[in-house]
């Protein structure tokens, strides 16, 4: 594996991939920003193949593994040649509709990946008038650079880091300075928050989340209300929520989010054994 070392080389090897080829396919969709703090810390890698580049991000102890293929065949003769998937823990995303990713979801078990979750992709249009309400002692309000060290301890303790690709220390600060962070706390503690992402009309919810300790106090609903009434210019809010997971579903329906036919298959390599 050779470190990516700029953003443009990404898009150059993604680019050469896909030249002529009519079935090309891929699980990449970088967003510049995120791409170039990747970079910045090290942690993206890339390995060329004939028809075919894959780009491996360091996430704590495992990798998350992205490919770019001309079609379907390269990939499975590439994937089948990739060395580091015989000796480094490794997890991958399919995204699609449900039954257009058959093909690749055979593909990546038969490289040796096996199927650990299944996420489903909400979304909820805009709806005019939505009033605040945060708790009136304990109101929501945008995290600071203290709240870094107690807002991972929450998301590590709280969701799972193969399936929900939890974030860095770092991005973590990042998204606090963008103020894209809505905090509650309570007792000096950081009892709830709800980790979002804006660009143009559309935003997304990454992590909502209520400290176990804190919950049945409504203090998750003052932040879902909050972050609706603070994005008065958003047509589209969306996310991502564990199939499995029929109480957040309910949760998120509530709030008039359903899916919208996108899945996200996570699998993930036998040297990961959770």
């Amino acid at each position: 594996m050779t470190p990516v070392t700029a953003v443009a080389q990404v898009f150059d090897a993604m680019q050469q991939a896909r030249n002529g080829a009519p079935a090309f396919c891929t699980n990449f969709f970088p967003i510049q920003g995120r791409l170039q703090g990747w970079i910045d810390h090290g942690e993206l890698f890339a390995e060329r193949c004939a028809g075919a580049v894959f780009f491996l991000r360091k996430d704590h102890e495992f990798w998350h593994l992205y490919f770019c293929a001309a079609d379907e065949p390269v990939l499975r003769r590439e994937l089948a040649a990739l060395s580091c998937l015989k000796t480094e823990p490794v997890a991958i995303d399919l995204v699609g509709r449900e039954g257009a990713l058959d093909n690749l979801l055979s593909l990546a078990e038969a490289a040796g990946f096996r199927r650990y979750s299944r996420l489903l992709r909400l979304a909820r249009a805009s709806q005019p008038g939505q009033a605040d309400s945060s708790t009136g002692d304990a109101p929501a309000v945008c995290a600071d650079q203290t709240d870094v060290p107690a807002i991972l301890e929450l998301l590590e303790s709280s969701f799972d880091r193969y399936a929900d690709q939890l974030p860095m220390p770092y991005e973590i600060a990042v998204a606090v300075a963008a103020r894209q962070i809505l905090a509650i706390k309570c007792e000096g503690l950081l009892a709830a928050l709800l980790f979002f992402e804006t660009q143009g009309f559309t935003s997304t919810v990454r992590y909502w989340v209520v400290a176990e300790r804190f919950r049945s106090q409504r203090l998750g609903a003052a932040l879902m209300r909050h972050y609706f009434a603070s994005h008065p210019a958003v047509r589209r809010f969306i996310l991502w929520v564990t199939a499995e997971n029929e109480n957040a579903v309910t949760k998120y329906r509530h709030y008039g989010y359903a899916p919208d036919g996108l899945i996200d298959h996570v699998l993930v390599n036998p040297m990961i054994n959770s």
